[in-house]
């Protein structure tokens, strides 16, 4: 069967043709029609020229659809490449041009046609990137440079977290997964392949429904879903909308949290509220180059009880990685702050980016690759690994990764921005917020916060786009002539109007 998911599904299809395989609203899709429809769409893809190897762009709604015509690039030997409709139109077009894909799957005319379109791009200028043997999909992520970055998994690593994913929680065949997350975040990559590799059955999420808890909780309720995968804002949100409705979920067997730290309280309320009465909780942490989850931590009322620790805890490694604390290259000690390193299936690199590639996963001589996350942990007595932050200025909201460079590279190149700097603040509700701070320069006067709003809009994911922007009168730095970034959130932290004064230096 080899290293391949789609053999993998293939084999399940197989076992199971008049199996559910997606429930998608009123509509279900057997393992068998999936399949079908897979080859259908996999010869239309030959048809258009697209050879093995090659990368094929996948921008489509949510729906049973998509996920047909992922296997179906997969089918074909490619890797896919997603991109949400929603995104500017600028992003969208660098994503294609970046990655040099010659094809894009879309949505069709479900009335004339079966409901895909197959859309051909313009050839790039120049010959494009090296894409790596057995790639399975290039995710874009926030690039530090100003420009989103495309992240290369290999079907092996994928793969190779499926079955440890799956062998570690025993997920079985009469699961119901309510696939929540975008098909550009990781996270759906176990929402969506986990159960169509097990014979469980997808429950599609759709779009609307993942901004509107109220339509969620019917959602889950009626589609009677035995897994739940959720970044801890949107779990929050849940709760206080199951509470006002008095709902419950009676079928659900696991609640799994990832993509922010964990509230216990949030958690412990949930669990005291009886809304989930059997189910067990895990928290999961993982970069997208460490093949999505890379630990787990089971959160039982004990670990939820803990006070005074530092961080929050992330548990001990998935089977698919080795996980180390590192220092200049040297393990730690337990109880010292480390680097988070990661070795095993991990992802391939950078798309294109053979420098940035080097850099984050290091090879050292008679040594495997270690991914280094920029992540820093400590490690407990009892093995325990407990995030405690960044080494760098990323940031995770609901879970989308977001490079605080990206944005600053964005809005300084804004007309009228002299120097730019990205924070996050809590909000009045207390979720982490993205404020953008700015000095007015060069011509035509300082430009209005809705019209840099605009300009970012217009490149930058909304999730990307600061929620305030703010002038500042300059940019505080350190004595090493680096940004000061405690001074400037602790500056903008009060702002209310105009522009923000900072103290001078050397002020008290």
């Amino acid at each position: 069967m080899g290293q391949r998911v789609d053999a993998w599904v293939e084999r399940t299809i197989a076992s199971f043709p008049e199996r559910v395989a997606i429930q998608d609203g009123e509509h279900t899709v057997t393992y068998a029609e999936l399949g079908a429809v897979a080859d259908r769409v996999r010869k239309d893809i030959a048809a258009a020229g697209i050879d093995a190897g090659s990368l094929v762009a996948l921008r489509m709604r949510r729906g049973w659809r998509m996920y047909a015509a992922m296997l179906a690039i997969w089918k074909n030997g490619c890797g896919y490449v997603p991109i949400d409709p929603a995104y500017p139109e600028e992003r969208q077009e660098y994503i294609l041009r970046d990655a040099g894909v010659r094809l894009v799957v879309e949505d069709g005319d479900g009335a004339g046609g079966d409901g895909f379109a197959l859309r051909e791009c313009a050839p790039p200028d120049e010959a494009g990137a090296q894409v790596p043997p057995g790639t399975a999909y290039v995710i874009y992520t926030s690039g530090s440079t100003g420009q989103p970055k495309g992240v290369v998994l290999g079907h092996a690593s994928v793969r190779a977290f499926l079955e440890g994913f799956a062998g570690r929680f025993g997920f079985r065949r009469d699961e119901v997964w309510a696939q929540f997350t975008s098909p550009c975040f990781d996270v759906s990559v176990a929402e969506s392949w986990t159960p169509l590799v097990t014979g469980a059955r997808l429950l599609v999420v759709p779009e609307e429904t993942t901004v509107d808890p109220r339509r969620l909780v019917r959602l889950l309720a009626e589609g009677r879903a035995t897994i739940l995968s959720h970044v801890p804002t949107v779990f929050r949100y849940l709760l206080q909308t199951a509470e006002r409705a008095g709902a419950s979920f009676p079928a659900v067997r696991h609640v799994l949290l990832a993509g922010e730290p964990v509230d216990p309280a949030t958690v412990s309320r949930w669990i005291e509220r009886g809304i989930t009465p059997g189910a067990e909780f895990h928290n999961l942490y993982g970069p997208t180059e460490g093949t999505v989850y890379a630990t787990c931590q089971h959160l039982t009322p004990e670990v939820l009880a803990r006070t005074g620790l530092p961080g929050t805890a992330i548990g001990t490694a998935m089977p698919h990685v080795r996980v180390e604390l590192l220092r200049d290259g040297h393990p730690v000690p337990r109880g010292v702050p480390g680097e988070i390193c990661l070795g095993g299936a991990v992802a391939l690199g950078y798309l294109g980016r053979p420098e940035q590639t080097a850099a984050a996963f290091v090879r050292r001589p008679g040594e495997a690759v270690r991914y280094r996350t920029g992540d820093l942990a400590v490690q407990d007595e009892d093995g325990t690994l407990r995030f405690l932050g960044r080494d760098d200025e990323q940031v995770k909201l609901r879970g989308n990764r977001v490079e605080l460079g990206e944005i600053e590279a964005r809005l300084n190149a804004c007309a009228g921005v002299g120097e730019a700097a990205a924070v996050v603040l809590p909000s009045r509700q207390g979720d982490p917020m993205i404020v953008g701070c700015y000095v007015p320069g060069g011509p035509g006067g300082a430009p209005t916060a809705r019209r840099l709003r605009a300009e970012l809009a217009a490149f930058l994911p909304s999730y990307m786009v600061p929620a305030r922007i703010v002038e500042v009168d300059r940019m505080p730095l350190t004595l090493s002539g680096k940004l000061d970034r405690r001074s400037l959130e602790k500056a903008v932290r009060s702002h209310r109007a105009g522009t923000v004064r900072l103290p001078d230096e050397g002020a008290a």
